[in-house]
Parts: C-alpha cells; structure tokens; sequence
C-alpha cells in the first residue's frame, strides 16, 4: 500500500525562504512499490553525440552514485518543465546535468569556486569535442545553478538544471513531481550513496574554500543536514 505524503516539519522551509525560494513547502516521501511501468518518454535520455560523449566522460572519472545523481538531476527537471510546459533544450539539460557537478571532483582540485571550475571544465571538453554553442549554454548553466535566482532564469535550459538538482540533493519541489515517477526514477537510478558522497564533497569545499559561494550559502544555513535530511532513503 502506497504511503501517503506527509507535511515535512523539520525546519525546512527557513532554508528555502533564506535562499528565496516559494511554494508550499517540503514534503515527505516515504517508500513504496511501485506500481506502474515506466513511460518510455519518462525516463528516456538525449542519446545524441554530445550526450554519449559527456556520458562516457563523466563515467571515466566520476562514480556511479555522482552518474546516478547527475541522470536523476535532468529526469527530475525534465519532469518539473514538462509540468509547467517549458520546452528546454533537451540535449543541453541533459550535457548540463551530467557535468553541473565536475568541480567537486578531487580531479580538478582548484582555489576557485566549484561551479566555476565545472563550468571551464565542461566548456573546455564540449569545445574541444566540436560543440562551441552548447558548451557556452551547459557552461553559463553550471556556473549558477547554485544560485537562488537561477529558478527563475529565463533560458530552460539553466533553470531547469538548478531546478532538477535541487530535487535530488534537497526534495525541493518534489511534491510537484508525480509519485509514481518519482519512484520509477530511483529505480532506474538507485540513490545508493547519493547523501554520503555529496555531503562529503560539500564539506570539503565548505572546509578547503571558506570565501567560495557555497561556504557562504553553507554559512547562513546548514545545508549538509538539510541533505541528510532530503526525503529519500540515501
């Protein structure tokens, strides 16, 4: 039996007015069967060039609970414009959702801010590969998408991603989102480690870089906890 959705009462909703999101608030997701199929167009992902070979890169240097976060970061945000009818650049979502996240990576260990190296990282490898335009997109989306305006940016492409991640590192809109998908994604992409991993490159770049964006995020609320504390299981 399908576990009803509960009101979150654990503080939540400070963090999002501090980071100025609105809505009515967080909401608990509980475990459950799942009970339908997937939809083809669901869970289907951009396979075209630039895809794979962003998928083949990440793959080589990142692990598989980062690839996991990274694919449910797009189907999250592709579900969330689906919902709002926006029309993203799909290959761009997708290229951005997989790299947002390159400069936690100890590779590209770095003093600047790990947006700003996963943006010149994703840049360098896009072009280098053929692809100017979309590396200047993916490269503009990764470089705010820690930002509370980034919502509401008028490019899909960008919002959506900021939008996507914060489904999947806090629950954010996650009520927004049907159940069932919800549970269909994390089968496709299970969060195995998803917590531990981002927790601890977080608290390295809060630890190593105290004047970068997310110490100073990380400054005014305590965003290792509200991961830990996101409505899924790992």
């Amino acid at each position: 039996m399908t576990k009803p959705l509960q009101r979150c009462t654990c503080g939540r909703h400070g963090f999002l007015q501090a980071l100025g999101f609105k809505g009515n608030g967080f909401f608990g997701f509980g475990a459950s069967r799942v009970v339908a199929a997937p939809g083809a167009d669901e869970l289907r992902l951009p396979d075209t060039a630039a895809c794979k070979a962003a998928e083949a890169y990440l793959g080589a240097l990142s692990s598989s609970a980062m690839v996991g976060h990274c694919k449910r970061t797009f189907l999250f945000g592709r579900a969330l414009a689906d919902k709002a009818g926006a029309r993203p650049d799909l290959e761009a979502l997708y290229v951005g959702s997989l790299f947002h996240d390159l400069g936690l990576e100890p590779i590209f260990e770095g003093p600047d801010d790990f947006e700003v190296i996963g943006a010149r990282e994703a840049s360098r490898f896009l072009k280098a590969k053929g692809y100017p335009v979309l590396a200047d997109t993916v490269a503009a989306a990764i470089e705010i998408h820690t930002s509370r305006a980034t919502a509401e940016d008028p490019r899909p492409e960008v919002a959506y991603l900021n939008m996507g991640a914060t489904v999947d590192v806090l629950g954010l809109r996650i009520d927004q989102i049907d159940r069932k998908l919800i549970q269909q994604i994390v089968e496709e992409y299970p969060r195995d480690g998803t917590k531990t991993m981002l927790t601890a490159l977080l608290k390295r770049e809060i630890d190593t870089k105290p004047n970068s964006n997310f110490s100073q995020i990380a400054a005014r609320v305590d965003v290792l906890k509200l991961i830990n504390d996101a409505p899924f299981a790992h």
